[in-house]
């Protein structure tokens, strides 16, 4: 970094760094700088944070200049110039352990960095501040029974003005944060939240009119709902909102006198539940992006095996239709082409009446409901799974019961379903018996306005305890298999007001509750 570089950073740093250091400057314990909140070493960790340990010293002047310029130097400079040596090595040796740490870049964007920055901050400070105090007492400014609530002050104040301003920081430096940020800044809610936070924080400091360490819980109802809400981005800031509010109100008190360290002990505990619980919020929400696009991507494979094989058959056709055609044209005949090209028209529009189906369902889990004959439908089943079987000397049966009205389901997409479980079975079947394996398929009426559609199987049965799993996303019991299939195809059954469930027993057994339609035959 060169020379007029590192002047202008640390010409910037050291007002910002002051500014703190007076605004802080409340209910000091003696002339020194021990007091119950201290927001500055967040402002010095962080910067020494992202651009490295070569700003210790500006960090030492700083600080030297804040014992000058607010306290006086009320030791003298040999002891200013000491205790300034001490806190600048602890900020820096906390900066130093929270960038090896918080990789691969400086952030709170999981639970595992939030976790690692309190786990150095809490003892940190509680070190720093002994060292501190120590020097008070080595030099002899300090009183030896204040030694210990010395300690105790300085630790508390340290601690809950990094923990509260930090994150802030962090934010205000990370681009996604500073979008989450932007965006809270947009939303009407915000300023909600915010007026409830400074309501809450009145009635505790004011309008209560008792020891407000009393009812300071009621803190942590806005704070959850915000939260909840908003992830890390609002916690920090109405935690920062919070600390602001504490802060006027210790140093403009109206009616009372406030019990500062331990008002600022229960920040400290509200502001470790704001930001865990802001964290997990925004991990919870990332991991259901990714599952949400994951299962984007299985619905495109279930999807793209879908229309291969419903488009396999038109496709065929107009082949067909269009050699047909071929030879016609080349036979002279061409009076009987107009017949051809309709059916090849005819057997176009089923090609993209079948892409247009799947994809609705796909993307937007849209159904086109119709009557199918029960029988009809596990006809084609039979059709699409008995190559399979037969390939693999498994023996398929379907079994119907007589009188069973017509289901009202979108038959492509309940075809869709059946072949996925006719061909699970047909694997399992493989891997379980080898050759000479059975698959039946039964459709019975489960009451007046249901049929039961059972694929049975002399595979391995499924376990009681994962049952219920097995519909889970990414959950497999095929070691090249995505674990979705099921997923989707339960998503199908329930779509039609249907339900899909795996039986816990000897062999596999999966049950299909579907709606009938009218009465009709």
């Amino acid at each position: 970094m060169n020379a007029i570089r590192y002047l202008r950073d640390a010409a910037v740093f050291a007002p910002c760094y002051l500014l703190l250091d007076w605004v802080s400057y409340i209910h000091p314990l003696g002339p020194f700088n021990i007091t119950p909140w201290n927001p500055q070493p967040a402002l010095a960790i962080v910067w020494m944070l992202f651009g490295g340990l070569i700003h210790v010293p500006a960090v030492l002047a700083a600080i030297v200049l804040g014992d000058v310029l607010i306290r006086n130097v009320p030791a003298g400079f040999g002891v200013t110039v000491a205790s300034a040596l001490t806190l600048s090595a602890g900020y820096a040796a906390i900066a130093w352990a929270l960038r090896r740490l918080l990789r691969p870049r400086p952030a709170l964007h999981s639970l595992r960095q939030l976790t690692l920055f309190v786990a150095v901050i809490a003892p940190a400070t509680a070190l720093i501040a002994a060292a501190f105090v120590g020097v008070l007492y080595a030099a002899g400014t300090l009183e030896p029974g204040m030694a210990v609530p010395g300690w105790v002050r300085f630790w508390v104040g340290d601690a809950v003005g990094v923990l509260v301003t930090a994150p802030l920081l962090l934010a205000a430096v990370d681009a996604e944060r500073r979008r989450d940020l932007g965006l809270l800044a947009r939303r009407g809610e915000t300023y909600l939240q915010a007026a409830l936070v400074a309501l809450t924080l009145w009635l505790i400091l004011e309008g209560l009119g008792s020891d407000p360490a009393r009812h300071f819980y009621l803190l942590f109802l806005p704070l959850i709902w915000i939260a909840i809400r908003s992830g890390m981005a609002g916690a920090i800031v109405a935690l920062a909102v919070v600390q602001v509010g504490v802060v006027l109100g210790v140093r403009y008190p109206s009616t009372q006198a406030l019990p500062v360290l331990e008002l600022q002990a229960l920040v400290a505990a509200l502001t470790l539940t704001g930001l865990y619980l802001g964290v997990m919020v925004d991990e919870r929400a990332r991991v259901a992006d990714s599952l949400k696009r994951s299962l984007r991507l299985a619905a495109a494979g279930e999807m793209a095996g879908a229309i291969a094989h419903e488009v396999n058959q038109p496709l065929t056709a107009l082949a067909n239709y269009g050699r047909s055609g071929r030879m016609l044209l080349e036979a002279g005949r061409t009076a009987e082409l107009a017949s051809v090209i309709d059916r090849m028209l005819g057997e176009a529009q089923r090609a993209a009446e079948v892409v247009r189906r799947l994809r609705d369902f796909f993307r937007q889990g849209t159904t086109r409901l119709e009557p199918v004959a029960v029988a009809d439908l596990l006809e084609t089943i039979r059709q699409v799974a008995a190559a399979g079987a037969s390939r693999n000397g498994v023996a398929l049966s379907i079994e119907v019961d007589a009188g069973i009205p017509r289901l009202l389901v979108d038959r492509l997409q309940i075809e869709l379903l059946l072949r996925n479980l006719v061909t699970n079975a047909v694997e399992a079947v493989e891997t379980h018996a080898g050759r000479d394996g059975a698959i039946t398929v039964t459709a019975k009426r489960d009451d007046p306005q249901h049929v039961r559609i059972v694929i049975a199987d002399t595979g391995p049965g499924v376990p009681a305890t994962a049952a219920e799993r097995l519909f889970e996303p990414f959950v497999s019991g095929k070691s090249s298999g995505m674990g979705l299939g099921l997923a989707v195809s339960r998503a199908i059954a329930e779509a039609h007001g249907g339900t899909l469930e795996a039986r816990a027993a000897a062999h596999g057994e999966f049950h299909l509750v579907l709606p009938l339609g009218a009465e009709r035959v």
